[in-house]
């Protein structure tokens, strides 16, 4: 296996892991309330705590990766950080009573495992690939992180039916062990001084840019994008995290849940390569017009014009097929613009404060509004800042504005 395959190969499957246990705790959220004194609102707390640690995280962990060049030795750590976080999140089911103590050190741990990813995989395919032919391949990965999120709700509902909740939780400890030593072996080649630098791959003009150009100094792009990127993740990080138990209040039934969650959460699969390929082919701004407006247009037809389980089914099948791909999508566009020596701190940029804070502060914002309102409505609350975020769109520049200024290297 050459060198560019194995960083396909490897980071999808880190991809797949790392994804997969993002929707660890929606799963659990459905279980937790059925432990007799614990508050839904104190449970949904959780999310915030663990989202704003990942994203805070990220951003000195993209930077701590651009210095040190060990970047297989980090993703482990990562991998075993997840399978922690689901061996902590399985105390309060047999310690009740200390059930808030072992669920806010759950997510301590989950937030520092997630929040080492994003950034570092990224990069290693723009080095390895180029960062003109990177969004495509980083629509593969991103694929692999779909399926992880469409097979692990699945997995773990369903043979907890049969082991219970606890044991469930044991099995994916042991796969994340397995998992990290894997990962190790298969990326260790990997060194980023083997990867001869470029210049920037694109330039933006002052006129679209509205900042003089300074050395240093964030485009006036990248902050819009950060700033429709954080609207855009409060809406859809509550999404993710409440709909499970959206889904368990109108069925009544934790299957149901989890076979409509593994079945939308599968449409991503396919479209990650297809909207990493619109990226390369149509530019990044087209691309995240694209999925943002669909996103919206189907999660109003799931929440307001559909009741029964098929038409719930597919539209949020739908939704979930614009609304997951971030990641071919936002990093495609970033490995377009933004030079590799400083990539994996743009990337933590777009990813950690826009994608992963603002998802926080969105899951803060719901979690209290829940407190006032049914989760229907405050679903309805949440989808206005989803809207100002496809408003917000006008302000990226068009990708005809960006011309090539240096040959990218392959």
């Amino acid at each position: 296996m050459n060198d560019k395959l194995k960083s396909l190969v490897f980071t999808s499957f880190t991809h797949f892991s790392v994804d997969g246990n993002a929707l660890l705790f929606p799963v659990l959220f459905t279980y937790y309330v059925g432990i007799g004194g614990l508050s839904v609102f104190a449970i949904g707390l959780m999310p915030v705590i663990y989202n704003l640690i990942s994203g805070f995280l990220s951003v000195y962990v993209g930077s701590y990766a651009d210095r040190v060049d060990k970047d297989s030795l980090i993703l482990t750590a990562g991998l075993l950080l997840n399978g922690l976080s689901a061996f902590v999140f399985s105390i309060p089911f047999v310690m009740n009573g200390d059930a808030y103590v072992f669920l806010t050190l759950g997510a301590v741990i989950l937030g520092i495992g997630q929040s080492i990813y994003h950034p570092i995989g990224a990069t290693i395919l723009s080095h390895t690939y180029g960062a003109r032919n990177s969004a495509s391949y980083m629509g593969i990965n991103g694929s692999f992180g779909s399926l992880g999120r469409s097979v692990f709700p699945v997995v773990l509902v369903f043979v907890s039916e049969f082991i219970g909740i606890t044991f469930g939780l044991y099995i994916m400890i042991f796969y994340f062990f397995v998992a990290a030593v894997l990962v190790y072996l298969g990326l260790r080649f990997f060194k980023r001084k083997n990867y001869q630098y470029s210049l920037p791959v694109k330039k933006i003009s002052q006129k679209h840019t509205g900042v003089q150009a300074k050395e240093n100094a964030i485009p006036f792009f990248l902050i819009m994008l950060v700033i429709l990127v954080f609207l855009r993740a409060m809406f859809i990080f509550s999404n993710t995290t409440w709909v499970p138990l959206y889904l368990v209040g109108i069925f009544a039934s934790k299957k149901i849940m989890a076979t409509i969650v593994g079945i939308a959460f599968f449409a991503p699969v396919l479209g990650q390569p297809l909207f990493g390929y619109l990226t390369t082919r149509f530019g990044g701004k087209f691309t995240i017009s694209l999925t943002s407006v669909g996103s919206v247009i189907f999660f109003v037809i799931f929440l307001f014009l559909s009741r029964s389980l098929t038409a719930l089914l597919v539209t949020y099948t739908f939704f979930a097929f614009f609304a997951y791909t971030g990641f071919p999508v936002l990093m495609g566009y970033v490995s377009q613009t933004v030079p590799k020596e400083h990539s994996s701190r743009a990337n933590a940029l777009v990813w950690g404060v826009g994608n992963t804070i603002g998802g926080s502060i969105g899951l803060l914002l719901f979690d209290g509004l829940h407190l006032y309102i049914t989760l229907y409505y405050t679903f309805a609350v949440m989808l206005i800042f989803a809207v100002v975020s496809v408003v917000l769109l006008i302000y990226l520049p068009k990708d005809k504005d960006l011309s090539i200024i240096a040959k990218t290297t392959d």
